[in-house]
């Protein structure tokens, strides 16, 4: 629930990540994440299904792109 001073724009849903898919994400302004994490201005970062299984844009977030990801073994 926003506080009085706070006005909504749009409302976002969350987005379900699987085994194969992350979140290329990029911080808009300096704020500490959801997940306890300080994040500065333009630092970009992945929030896979490790992290979370559902991940909701944050006001302070901007998504760049949905990726899929690619392991990588030894051979």
């Amino acid at each position: 629930m926003p506080s009085a001073e706070i006005q909504v724009i749009d409302i976002r849903k969350g987005m379900v990540l699987k085994d194969q898919t992350a979140l290329h994400i990029r911080a808009l302004q300096d704020f500490t994440d959801f997940y306890g994490n300080k994040r500065r201005a333009g630092e970009e970062w992945l929030v896979d299904k490790s992290v979370k299984d559902v991940h909701i844009i944050d006001a302070q977030e901007e998504l760049i792109e949905e990726n899929k990801i690619i392991v990588l073994t030894q051979n």
